[in-house]
């Protein structure tokens, strides 16, 4: 791809830009190349208002820009590749030649992202979405009433999924202390917005949330001694936990493995997949969502960079192979505008990165055939 990058300064006689502002191109001509598609020209406009100028996106007419005119009105900087599929993408800013912070602006906009200019990998990892990751053209759903408050339940489920993990917990949890037990809470909820009564009763319940505490764990009488997980917890920390609450109280009791919710888990091993192949890392949106607790979690020496409005994505940000992108928006809307923002900064596959636990459903009881 690098051996195609063309940048270039041509000229326009036909072009009106206002002083003050850029006009920037959602596609163009190519003199030679032909016609240029700008899937970044929102990247590009975002930070063009951030810094103060009026950006116009739309597409340049199908005139002939020149390069070496004298005297026109109009200035535009380009930069141009060639597509693996054929075709051409770039970027194209249009100023006024007699405005000299829009020139130097449109100038700079241009150097810095033709420098970046490359193949990349970017891999998505999302939290669970029932109806699976939505391609990047994919249209944006309107917003439920209540925002991001109820979308997650406390396990890291959709609000709209059946997950009947806390449940199950309050259900295990009841019947342990009205059995008399002394029971713990192992692990801790990563995320969520729902409640569940382990965190009502917080006060009157003791918490385990890592083997050192479950090394140090004093109880009053072992053989009455029971858990429950709380939903939203790690899996593999829990399992951690119980190895050593186990070993030093053998008559352990607690709630069945089949009760337990995997998604954190998945969101988890997904992320850490995905981390262990970048090279940097993007956070997209502000969003409370299961994947920003798990990236609060995550051990990485990544570079990551926060990307709550477009104009936050630079050039420095992009400039490797292999990213990842973490989904932290309301409705997918800014993770859409991020991917066609990198679809326009070189060819780049897209890659979808997901883990699904499922659980083998209970067989049916065991009848030997009868002899006779």
């Amino acid at each position: 791809m690098n051996r195609s990058v063309l940048a270039e300064v041509l000229d326009s006689t036909s072009l009106h830009v206002t002083p003050g502002s850029l006009m920037v191109a959602t596609s163009w001509r190519h003199p030679t190349r032909g016609p240029v598609d700008c899937p970044a020209h929102r990247l590009v406009a975002a930070h063009a208002r951030q810094s103060g100028l009026a950006a116009d996106s739309r597409p340049l007419p199908d005139e002939e820009l020149r390069d070496g005119l004298t005297t026109v009105p109009t200035t535009v900087f380009t930069v141009s590749y060639e597509r693996p599929e054929g075709g051409h993408r770039g970027l194209a800013l249009a100023a006024r030649s007699d405005d000299p912070p829009a020139l130097c602006f449109a100038r700079r906009q241009i150097d810095s992202w033709r420098a970046v200019l490359r193949t990349r990998r970017v891999l998505y990892v999302a939290a669970q979405d029932p109806l699976g990751p939505r391609p990047l053209s994919a249209s944006v759903p309107p917003q439920a009433p209540g925002g991001s408050r109820d979308r997650w339940r406390v396990c890291g489920c959709p609000a709209a999924a059946a997950c009947p993990s806390a449940e199950n917990a309050e259900r295990a949890l009841h019947r342990f202390l009205e059995r008399g037990d002394e029971v713990v809470v192992v692990g801790t909820p990563l995320t969520g917005s729902g409640a569940w009564v382990g965190r009502t009763l917080q006060g009157d319940l003791r918490v385990v949330s890592t083997p050192r505490q479950a090394e140090t764990l004093a109880v009053a009488d072992p053989d009455r001694l029971a858990f429950v997980v709380a939903p939203g917890a790690l899996v593999s920390e829990v399992a951690d936990i119980l190895r050593v609450l186990r070993r030093r109280h053998p008559r352990l009791r607690g709630q069945h493995p089949r009760e337990w919710c995997y998604t954190m888990d998945d969101l988890h091993t997904a992320v850490a997949a995905a981390l262990a192949q970048s090279d940097r890392l993007l956070v997209v949106g502000q969003d409370t969502s299961p994947v920003t607790a798990i990236t609060q979690v995550a051990r990485t020496a990544l570079r990551v960079r926060a990307v709550t409005t477009l104009d936050r994505l630079r050039p420095d940000d992009v400039d490797a192979a292999t990213i990842t992108v973490l989904d932290a928006t309301v409705d997918g809307r800014a993770l859409r505008e991020v991917g066609r923002a990198l679809d326009g900064l070189g060819p780049a596959s897209h890659v979808w990165r997901q883990v699904h636990t499922f659980k083998e459903t209970a067989h049916p009881a065991y009848h030997p055939l009868s002899s006779g």
